[in-house]
């Protein structure tokens, strides 16, 4: 029994919206702060840009989209699973799209002053 609990715990920690969906509870959970750094604003910015890289890509790469393609299954149930990905792929480049314009208006703001 304890074998099953470790291969399911692994399981769920190697799945990709798990690390998705803990990374977004993580950042709701913690308390806004000040950064008056100019460097590590700039690799705050630069990290969210590659998180919503990685959201996009786990969207684009979905198992349970490329499996329901490569196995025939019924075209509403795809047409669900193409829905599903692009949502995730929205999101995800949402993310990578508001970081990209925030570190762009900071690093203009910070060459002006």
């Amino acid at each position: 029994m304890q074998f099953l609990t470790i291969f399911f715990k692994s399981l769920v920690q190697a799945c990709p919206y798990s690390l998705v969906g803990k990374k977004c509870i993580g950042i709701l959970k913690d308390k806004p702060s000040t950064i008056k750094s100019l460097k590590i604003k700039t690799l705050l910015f630069k990290t969210g840009i590659k998180t919503g890289r990685n959201i996009s890509l786990v969207g684009l790469f979905c198992p349970f989209l490329w499996y329901s393609i490569l196995s025939g299954a019924s075209k509403d149930f795809i047409i669900m699973n193409v829905i599903h990905s692009g949502i995730i792929v929205s999101l995800g480049l949402v993310i990578l799209s508001v970081n990209y314009v925030v570190l762009y208006s900071y690093s203009k703001s910070t060459e002006k002053g």
